[in-house]
């Protein structure tokens, strides 16, 4: 690999007044105010796309980005974006950034509203549950309550932050930076919150209305230059969890040669940064992951010059019998009451692991979980390479003290 990267001091200053800006809105939360906060931060473009930490927070155009900003001052709580240890990169008229974010809020928790709504979840005709098996949704129900619990625990009243992943691009325009995609997310611990089950239809309720619109979107809008992508987004697929294949002849054969390539990872572990980390990533997905469905031909690709920035999302397998799933978990759950820390958390600690492996067990021995996918590609000696690559889980339960404030950058990646 080179020694080059893709910085410019001065577009790292910019970006960072940019998102100095973005945050002062998510401080300030002045609705009133929003029309003037939207025009001033972000690209006037049917395409730009904002992804929430949710399954369903997918938006397209500038209007449906203005009511998920508009929701989260209303309902979310207080975000503290990180943008002074911000990673920035950039090429040409196009940067793109990644950073920790915070968030905290001080409410006391309602007990009465959360049995209502997990009797309307599991019991109820119409519930998002009811027809998950029995087995399935007594594991689901079990590990809410355990987070439930763990976050009213001598916190009522607290602001106690956990952690947010923030990821964007920007486009200069008439000498102005604005921001055309966002991508919020949640580090998840060993397990996805999100169990796709073949028998139960409302598990891909939102990801196949998502695959519909991105369809619609990238046929509308992709043009010849992006089936260069698409051989990009075939050959990833076909190669990252490919066991038989070298991963250092992985990396260079994805990655564009500079020295702060760079993946992240869903889980909650550090950014891979440079040809060395990525090995060791690859190396983790590879023994969590057995296979990737990637939807290819519905991504949605923004080409600038000689970046693109490729929004899509997929499918990852896993085939493991209850015999292998429950050893490693038992291997897991010795090493976390072993490790070194207040007892309080190591025990719930355990708890969260024995209802995720309960879970898991409960769907079967195929594992598919659904994930987001968010990349930047550049040309390199005229091969489009990827930069970057993110993958996240859509969240279902945030819930304070539930996610350890691993940071994401400024680490080395550890193995799980």
């Amino acid at each position: 690999m080179t020694s080059q990267s893709l910085i410019n001091n001065e577009t790292i200053m910019q970006v960072k007044s940019v998102l100095q800006k973005f945050q002062k809105g998510y401080t300030d939360k002045d609705i009133d105010n929003i029309d003037s906060y939207m025009n001033d931060l972000f690209i006037k473009d049917d395409k730009i796309i904002t992804i929430g930490t949710s399954r369903s927070e997918w938006c397209i155009g500038l209007e449906e980005c203005k009511g998920l900003i508009k929701s989260d001052w209303k309902y979310w709580g207080d975000l503290v974006i990180n943008y002074e240890n911000a990673k920035i990169n950039s090429e040409g008229n196009t940067a793109w950034f990644l950073t920790d974010c915070t968030i905290s809020w001080d409410s006391e928790d309602d007990f009465d509203e959360w049995c209502e709504d997990l009797v309307a979840d599991y019991f109820e005709e119409k519930g998002r549950y009811i027809n998950y098996n029995q087995f399935s949704k007594m594991a689901m129900l079990n590990l809410k309550l355990a987070l439930i619990i763990k976050s009213s625990q001598g916190n009522k009243g607290k602001n106690i932050p956990f952690p947010i992943r923030l990821s964007g691009t920007l486009i200069k325009t008439n000498d102005k930076w604005l921001i055309n995609k966002l991508h919020f997310s949640v580090p998840m611990s060993r397990y996805p919150e999100w169990r796709v089950d073949n028998d139960n239809i409302d598990s891909l309720k939102y990801y196949n209305q998502i695959v519909q619109r991105m369809s619609k979107l990238s046929k509308e809008h992709n043009n010849q230059s992006c089936e260069c992508i698409r051989e990009l987004l075939n050959t990833l697929k076909e190669n990252y969890l490919n066991k038989k294949l070298d991963m250092l002849d992985t990396v260079r054969n994805l990655f564009a040669a500079y020295e702060d390539i760079y993946i992240v990872d869903p889980n909650e572990i550090p950014v891979a940064i440079g040809i060395e980390d990525i090995q060791k990533m690859i190396q983790i997905q590879r023994e969590k992951w057995d296979d990737m469905e990637l939807n290819i031909k519905e991504a949605i690709t923004n080409i600038e010059g000689d970046t693109a920035n490729i929004i899509t999302n997929g499918m990852f397998k896993k085939c493991s019998t209850s015999d292998q799933l429950l050893q490693k978990e038992w291997n897991n759950i010795k090493k976390t009451l072993q490790k070194e820390g207040k007892g309080e958390d190591k025990l719930f600690q355990a708890q969260k692991q024995i209802a995720y492996a309960l879970k898991e067990l409960s769907f079967g021995k195929e594992s598919m979980w659904e994930f987001r996918f968010d990349a930047m590609a550049v040309k390199d000696n005229d091969t489009w390479r990827f930069h970057n690559i993110q993958f996240t889980y859509p969240s279902l339960y945030v819930l304070e003290g539930n996610y350890d404030m691993i940071p994401l950058l400024n680490h080395n990646v550890d193995e799980q």
